[in-house]
């Protein structure tokens, strides 16, 4: 029996038993195609290998990598990471070590379903003139920490990567934060529905456009939409005094809800001191519809929309913004909560007092 016989008759008595989560798919002297996890289709690898002339004492096996789920890129350097270590047994058989190795590989490294993900992480937290934000691959537990940095404030979350994934997205927990507790709250929120919306279709969606739905990757679109917002929130100024919202130091936000200088998130996006907003909302003129936003551009993360590959509505395309030059999204806000009439009659009888109070100062003097 010949060198690359004796090899394929181990490989087919010895790979299924030797190396786990293998199947056998085709095993001959021409072709050994061996696939990796099999009973998980979102981890799976399909490992090919073809005997060369002079091999195996001059030559290394050839290997070819196959998969639905992994990146190109992956497959390309796990190719290249498996071809350098196969020549390290020139004159033995390969076929077994090479499938083995690979399959260590996937076990030891979960997180390279996801690697095309986090090298855009890595690209996204290298913007020139910001402070640097770290990223934190943990590939025993399958998470990805992102610590978020803007001016000295700072958002930190873990992104778990279920075995399903990207069928199923991303799990956003362990988040932390010197962020007022209003933008902590949104940050939470709308990166989880950021996530949501990558493996479920919307309520409203014609019959042919759910048959054809397919679930995307949810890491790099959940994380980046932290990882922009922490960087802008310590830089955003307040439409109506337009001094930056938050304090340049933590210890220095607002806890009082009833102080001027609380930070509001109306729904727009735009942060306000309240005592600006609620000023704002209480003078006149009072338009039927309600006021609207006097912020001079629409807000960057006004939706989701970005962060989902599409284009994002009401900003450079949105005719309203464009004419008027400011936001021109309703406001929207818990603590003001009165109709059109109300308001009027108030600042009616503001105005009133404010006259009584002068016509004293007037007799008094």
């Amino acid at each position: 029996m010949g060198f690359i016989d004796q090899e394929v008759t181990d490989v087919r008595a010895k790979c299924e038993k030797q190396v786990p989560h293998t199947k056998i798919i085709i095993c001959s002297n021409s072709l050994i195609r061996v696939d990796i996890y099999p009973e998980r289709p979102n981890r799976s690898m399909t490992v090919c290998l073809r005997f060369p002339e002079n091999y195996p004492h001059n030559t290394s096996i050839l290997v070819e990598l196959k998969s639905r789920v992994y990146s190109d890129m992956l497959l390309t350097e796990l190719t290249r990471l498996i071809d350098d270590y196969a020549r390290d047994f020139l004159g033995k058989p390969q076929a077994l070590l090479v499938i083995s190795f690979a399959q260590q590989y996937l076990s030891d490294n979960p997180l390279c379903v996801c690697l095309d993900e986090i090298k855009q992480l890595r690209t996204d937290i290298k913007t020139p003139g910001s402070i640097e934000s770290l990223l934190k691959l943990k590939q025993k537990n399958q998470s990805v920490e992102l610590v978020a940095k803007g001016g000295r404030y700072s958002y930190k979350v873990t992104a778990m990567i279920p075995d399903s994934y990207p069928m199923k997205s991303v799990e956003l927990c362990g988040q932390d934060s010197n962020l007022p507790a209003v933008l902590v709250r949104y940050l939470n929120g709308q990166s989880r529905e950021i996530a949501r919306q990558c493996v479920e279709p919307p309520i409203r969606m014609s019959k042919e456009a759910l048959a054809n739905f397919r679930p995307v990757r949810s890491l790099h679109r959940s994380l980046k939409f932290c990882l922009e917002a922490t960087r802008d929130f310590h830089a955003e100024r307040c439409p109506i005094c337009n001094d930056t919202v938050l304090p340049e130091y933590p210890e220095d936000l607002e806890q009082d809800e009833n102080s001027d200088f609380y930070i509001e998130r109306v729904y727009c996006g735009h942060l306000f001191h309240q005592g600006c907003l609620k000023k704002y909302l209480a003078e006149p003129p009072f338009p039927k519809g309600g006021k609207l936003c006097p912020a001079q551009r629409r807000h960057p993360r006004s939706d989701a929309q970005t962060y989902m590959g599409k284009p994002q509505p009401g900003t450079a395309s949105s005719s309203t913004a464009t004419e008027s030059g400011v936001c021109g999204i309703k406001l929207a806000h818990d603590r003001w909560v009165v109709s059109v009439k109300t308001a009027e009659a108030r600042w009616a009888q503001k105005q009133a007092r404010q006259r009584e109070l002068e016509e004293v100062v007037d007799f008094l003097q």
